[in-house]
């Protein structure tokens, strides 16, 4: 009978040996991740499941002087892509393409990217569109709430405003200027998420709650902005004028009241411009010869240091000959005679103005000029303000020309913003105010009122007026002004100006001009500065017929807004030219 088979032991010990091992390895496996890794596989399961989202803090309104909205914000939805959960990205990405406003190859390329377990596809979605991805039930598509700015008057006082981008951050405007105040402080939730990109509701969630932005109130004046724009744009059509700019200051305190430039855009719709130079506010940003108007400084100048009176009397002949053989002339060349202070102003004479300068001299001529602020920006509250070019006896290139042309406003340039502000110094007493156009700051601290900012004085209240006095003697006494820029029922001081433009390679364009009106009202008690520019009017080149019919349309309409109360009868059949 055959012996059973027997294993050996040796066997037994190494089969024996070779499973205490196994089990020693699993158990030191367990161990490892159980209790040594622990912590660190906890926090990458961890780290695998939560999103980080930032929740935008809600914009702050902006609201006009009246308290009217002109800016705020509405719901609006916000696009995403989970990438391991779109199961077609092509058909995905030419579905979305359309309706989002993004090529369907961009999508793709989004939502292709390697390592990305979320992806942004678009903001600030209408609920319109919003609703259209949600019927197209698509896998790995998901739609988040925020908000979109809006702004509900269209192109109203873009220019000021400005607007925000699709990152949601203000730019040009008050939107830009503001936008750490009126932006607010963004939040954050770190939360975990399923795998369809929702939140676990019973899982360790952080928020950080965001600050919401300040609200603005604007010295603009809602009403008195819209009858500036309809003017300007008349204007402009009547004419064939390319562009234009209105500016309207409280000459007592600095504050903006409308303020109007063309072409302009629609913030609701910002990437729809012709070239990224229409959201440029020209006036603060755009420089110019401002011709005649800058006459009212520097007879200013003239009156303050006692070199003249509003008597003197001078005759500056038919033209004025300068060193090499150059000759300046009046306009057309037209020979005054005698004239008082008030009749170069009335006459816009270019020879009599020299001739004032002149007798100042440079020594007083131009800190009198820099004390109005010209070659210096005026510190507005907007951003992109042009300083302005002020030609100086130290610099290269000035001589005793430089300063005669200077007189009449040729050789130098500012901006609309700068006349403004220096002509309201001349109408309100002789003070330099600071420019503004936010008023008040209203956040969850309170509210914050800007107060009126005075600069300097560079003239005295003796000075300031004579010139009102003079300015408004000076309409009185020419017919043409009258017809153009006198304001029925009340005295306006006006100064207009046709200012030529300097050709790109030297001298000056032969045909074309800018046309200005500057002036400020009534004039018993100053309350308004206003500028109108028509740039290069195609069927008149001078001030009072291009700009004169708009200032004084404005001015009507602005008296009748702020119920200024007339100081003369107004005429029956007075007619109201509207639009230049």
């Amino acid at each position: 009978m055959r012996q059973p088979y027997r294993i050996p032991r040796r066997r037994i010990n190494a089969l024996l040996g070779s499973f205490v091992m196994f089990c020693l390895a699993i158990a030191y496996r367990i161990v490892t991740f159980q209790v040594v890794q622990s912590k660190t596989l906890t926090s990458e399961a961890d780290a695998f499941r939560l999103q980080s989202d930032v929740i935008p803090a809600e914009r702050g309104d902006i609201l006009d002087a009246r308290g009217r909205v002109l800016a705020t914000n509405v719901p609006a939805d916000r696009v995403s892509a989970i990438p391991a959960q779109v199961t077609d990205v092509q058909r995905t990405a030419q579905l979305l393409a359309p309706i989002i406003g993004r090529t369907a190859s961009d999508l793709v390329a989004a939502i292709t990217q390697p390592g990305k377990e979320w992806v942004v596809l678009q903001r600030q979605l209408p609920d319109q569109k919003a609703q259209q991805i949600k019927a197209l039930k698509l896998p790995g598509i998901v739609l988040n709430a925020e908000l979109r700015r809006t702004y509900p008057m269209g192109t109203l006082a873009a220019h000021v405003l400005g607007f925000v981008n699709d990152a949601y951050v203000g730019s040009y405007g008050v939107e830009g200027a503001y936008d750490k105040v009126i932006g607010g402080t963004p939040g954050k939730l770190v939360a975990q998420r399923d795998t369809s990109g929702n939140i676990i509701a019973l899982a360790n969630s952080v928020l950080q709650p965001p600050i919401d932005g300040s609200n603005l109130v604007l010295t603009i004046d809602s009403a008195v902005q819209r009858v500036v724009e309809q003017q300007l744009d008349a204007a402009l059509a009547k004419h064939g004028a390319p562009s234009g700019t209105v500016v309207i200051q409280n000459a007592k305190t600095g504050a903006i009241i409308a303020m109007a430039s063309r072409p302009t855009f629609d913030p609701n719709n910002y990437g729809q411009v012709s070239s990224p130079a229409v959201y440029n506010n020209t006036a603060i940003a755009d420089v110019y010869e401002p011709g005649s108007t800058f006459k009212t400084l520097s007879m200013s100048v003239g009156l303050d240091t006692g070199t003249v009176t509003p008597n003197t009397v001078h005759n500056a002949g038919p033209y004025k000959a300068l060193p090499g053989g150059g000759r300046i002339y009046n306009a057309l060349h037209v020979d005054f005679g005698p004239e008082s202070m008030m009749q170069i102003l009335e006459h816009s004479s270019n020879l009599g103005m020299l001739w004032v300068v002149d007798q100042v001299g440079k020594d007083r001529y131009y800190p009198g000029i820099q004390a109005f602020g010209i070659g210096k920006p005026t510190g507005v509250d907007l951003p992109g303000e042009a300083a302005g070019i002020l030609p100086l006896p130290n610099q290269p290139g000035w001589s005793i020309v430089t300063m005669e042309t200077n007189a009449f406003g040729q050789g130098l340039a500012v901006t609309p913003l700068q006349l403004v502000n220096a002509a309201s110094a001349i109408a309100n007493g002789g003070r330099l105010m600071k420019p503004f156009v936010v008023q008040e700051i209203r956040g969850a601290s309170g509210t914050r009122v800007k107060q009126p900012t005075v600069v300097r004085s560079p003239i005295s209240a003796t000075t300031s007026q004579e010139m009102t006095t003079m300015l408004v003697e000076a309409v009185a006494a020419s017919q043409p002004y009258q017809q153009y820029v006198s304001v029925p029922g009340y005295d306006v001081a006006e100064k207009t100006g046709t200012a030529q433009i300097p050709a790109p390679t030297g001298g000056y364009l032969p045909t074309v001009t800018i046309a200005s009106v500057i002036g400020w009202g009534p004039a018993e008690d100053p309350e308004y500065t206003m500028l109108v520019r028509v740039d290069r009017p195609q069927d008149t080149p001078w001030g009072e017929s291009a700009a004169g019919p708009t200032f004084r349309a404005i001015f009507e309409q602005l008296f009748l807004l702020s119920a200024v109360a007339p100081t003369h009868p107004i005429p029956a059949a007075s007619p109201t030219p509207t639009g230049g």
